[in-house]
């Protein structure tokens, strides 16, 4: 993780070093303007400027020295920005998996708050009981920091691994309350949890629910998330053809036709 911060402090070096450069011209344009100058004081003057090669020659050095520095600035910041997010591809499944050692060491220590409080849910009613109770309390709420944090970083990570499109199913599971216990459906997660997932605002209550859940967890990849989304919805079937037709041959029954009727006389009638 280091690595990938040294790596983003470089690139965020490069990226104010080209922006801070003074504007300027490349070679060309730079012998366009003393040329342009020359033919201007020859139009109105009648006179060819004496020092027009020294002059040329001295904005064409200027404008390569310019030129050269500001392509190099511009190497060095797609260069960075190209290792930093290597880094950071490479290095992502460690920090996930550090996170979620984090989020073990967090719902551990907030269950054993939760273990001194009992029934109290609430600032004043630890004010009230004082002394474990309380000081349980305070542990508890500063867990709370702790979650959030690792939240944030959890859905930082994954989206910024993922496509485009994968980070628009990130945003609906993460609505919909995915990627915080496995192997329980959406049903079963409380309302108040799933509306802490989809605006980041986690209380002690949210806290509280995920360390009794026994199933928090933090996704290692886009791949584990959207298996266990699968898991816990069902499978998505995807028909890349289509709808799908029966092209079987049909079999239609040719009508018998009716029998004559021979139980008239066919002769013509003679009165």
């Amino acid at each position: 993780m280091t690595e990938v911060a040294t790596t983003q402090e470089r690139h965020a070096e490069a990226v104010r070093l080209r922006r801070a450069f003074p504007s300027g011209a490349t070679p060309a344009q730079a012998l366009t303007a003393v040329q342009d100058k020359a033919i201007a004081t020859l139009t109105t003057t009648g006179k060819w400027p004496p020092n027009f090669a020294k002059d040329a020659a001295k904005a064409h050095a200027e404008a390569v020295v310019w030129d050269a520095e500001v392509v190099a600035l511009r190497r060095a910041e797609a260069e960075l920005q190209h290792e930093a997010e290597s880094i950071r591809d490479d290095m992502a499944p460690d920090v996930l998996a550090h996170l979620g050692s984090r989020l073990a060491e967090i719902l551990k220590a907030a269950k054993d708050a939760g273990t001194v409080l009992g029934d109290v849910t609430t600032a004043d009613e630890a004010i009230d009981a004082g002394g474990d109770a309380l000081d349980a309390w305070r542990r508890l709420t500063g867990l709370v920091a702790d979650l959030r944090n690792v939240r944030a970083a959890q859905w930082d990570v994954l989206r910024s691994v993922s496509h485009e499109g994968e980070r628009a199913l990130l945003r609906k599971w993460a609505d919909e309350g995915h990627g915080e216990v496995r192997g329980v459906r959406l049903d079963n997660i409380p309302l108040h949890v799933r509306a802490a997932v989809r605006n980041g605002s986690y209380g002690t209550a949210q806290v509280v629910w995920l360390a009794h859940s026994d199933a928090a967890y933090v996704p290692t990849s886009f791949a584990d998330l959207e298996a266990d989304v699968m898991a816990a919805e069902g499978p998505v079937v995807y028909d890349d053809h289509g709808p799908v037709f029966d092209m079987n041959p049909r079999v239609v029954l040719i009508p018998v036709p009716a029998q004559p009727d021979t139980s008239r006389d066919p002769r013509p009638y003679i009165d």
